[in-house]
């Protein structure tokens, strides 16, 4: 007699198929009814929440990887090579989450390839294009160790190992290159609303802050996806590493904060500071989260040591970090657009879907594959500390 095994109903597991189907409506209703009908964008403002929190978010978020990378094989800071697949896992899947957007967000998503054969050198959209193909293949070939080492013919798999080895260090090295190019030109590509953008938010330094200002995030990202690994995913880590990181994190949001004021005041917009109006609240908002609060909370040595505390922390940078990129391109802009932009439910399920997939894809890369060390199994007379 033979059993077939169902899928237990969970209540995550119907929220996540509710997720997906609203996503796949959103999907069909992106590439078949197209831009007007799936979305709130228009001619005035073309880039919303596709762009915001898909595009400048991913990429801003996956800036982890080529930070512990850069640790770990230029600067010889072995005590973080046990993060190190983790931090490029989250940065591989967030530039994959950056492509699965630009679909959704180019009015022509078919013509996605344009870039490779037709060069058009004053574009800033050109560079970025480019960074995004050149650092995601980057990421996979870092990555790929991990998949590889499955690979149950053993002369494939030592042969591509050894030659992978070989040419690491050129890989983080072209990837630091990249990344740093990548964050920074997305600032670039708003250097182009120049008396459109708000004072608060336009500067002539936006690729320089919009550097800075990744780091931190993306360590922070890093941190979370560590700390959830360590409680619910039964993977083994030197929590004090969470920290450490910690105390790299504090200082580079410090050296944000002061040359986001020093920039204020030299370009004039301190006037804009106590206006009382919208974009007045969004800055104090952002700041609140990606300065102020992390700086107090991480000063704190109880903080710093606790990672359910630091963890906490960390997800007010990331808000934080998503506030000032969603003010960049959205916020600053609509005054001068003269319209009151709200995203469609479509563009949320689209986004939510996109986000969705990528938790789920790295919770099953950590379960199978040799991302983390693994606590060892308990044997079952010892499960809750009673015979089973």
């Amino acid at each position: 007699m033979t059993t077939t095994l169902v899928p237990k109903i969970t209540l995550w597991r119907v929220i996540v198929a509710v997720i997906f189907a609203a996503g796949l409506y959103a999907t069909y209703a992106r590439f078949a009814l197209g831009l007007s009908q799936s979305t709130h964008l228009t001619d005035p403002q073309p880039w919303g929440l596709w762009v915001g929190l898909g595009t400048l978010c991913g990429v801003g978020l996956s800036a982890g990887g080529f930070g512990i990378a850069a640790a770990v094989y230029l600067l010889g800071f072995e005590r973080y090579r046990p993060v190190l697949r983790t931090a490029v896992l989250v940065s591989f899947l967030g530039y994959m989450s950056v492509i699965a957007g630009m679909m959704y967000e180019l009015g022509l998503p078919w013509r996605i390839w344009h870039p490779i054969v037709m060069w058009n050198r004053h574009s800033m959209l050109f560079e970025v294009s480019w960074c995004v193909m050149l650092y995601s293949t980057v990421l996979a070939l870092e990555f790929s160790p991990a998949l590889v080492e499955k690979i149950p013919f053993a002369g494939l798999r030592n042969w591509y190992l050894k030659q992978h080895h070989r040419i690491l260090i050129g890989l983080v090295l072209v990837g630091c290159v990249l990344s740093s190019l990548h964050q920074s030109f997305l600032g670039g590509l708003y250097l182009l609303t120049k008396g459109k953008l708000d004072p608060l938010w336009y500067t002539p330094y936006l690729t320089t802050l919009f550097y800075l200002s990744a780091i931190p995030a993306g360590l922070a990202v890093t941190v979370m996806a560590l700390y959830l690994c360590v409680r619910s995913l039964n993977v083994r880590l030197d929590t004090r590493i969470l920290g450490e990181l910690s105390q790299v994190i504090a200082p580079m949001l410090a050296l944000y904060g002061i040359f986001r004021g020093v920039d204020l005041a030299t370009h004039g917009a301190l006037p804009y500071l106590f206006k009382w109006r919208e974009e007045t609240l969004s800055f104090w908002v952002e700041i609140g989260l990606f300065v102020l609060a992390p700086l107090v909370l991480l000063s704190l040595e109880k903080v710093r040591n606790n990672p359910q505390f630091l963890y906490w922390t960390c997800s007010l940078v990331v808000m934080g970090f998503m506030a000032n990129r969603l003010n960049v391109s959205i916020t600053g802009l609509q005054a001068s657009a003269g319209i009151y932009y709200v995203p469609k439910w479509t563009e949320f399920a689209a986004t939510l879907m996109v986000m969705t997939a990528v938790v789920l894809a790295f919770r099953y890369a950590v379960i199978y594959l040799d991302i983390l060390p693994k606590n060892s199994p308990q044997p079952r007379w010892m499960v809750n500390g009673a015979a089973a």
